[in-house]
């Protein structure tokens, strides 16, 4: 598994992100941090709602091939 992107790279919480990599079709488990997000796969990305928070966390995805590596993203106050 990889992630490529996550679109847009600044969100609120409650708002969606756009997960871009390889084999996401897989994705069992995405976390921001230590938080586990409710998440959508949409042919090859993840759409991702952003949890509750303030500041830059690792996002990750795990699933049947494995577990990523991590992609930033910075949650903004709302």
């Amino acid at each position: 598994m990889r992630i490529d992107s996550v679109l847009p790279d600044r969100a609120s919480p409650g708002q969606s992100v756009i997960i871009q990599g390889e084999d996401l079709e897989t994705t069992a488990r995405v976390s921001f941090g230590d938080q586990e997000v409710p998440f959508v796969i949409d042919g090859e990305a993840l759409v991702v709602e952003v949890p509750d928070g303030s500041g830059t966390v690792e996002v990750t995805v795990e699933g049947a091939d494995g577990t990523s590596d991590t992609s930033n993203v910075t949650i903004e106050e709302s």
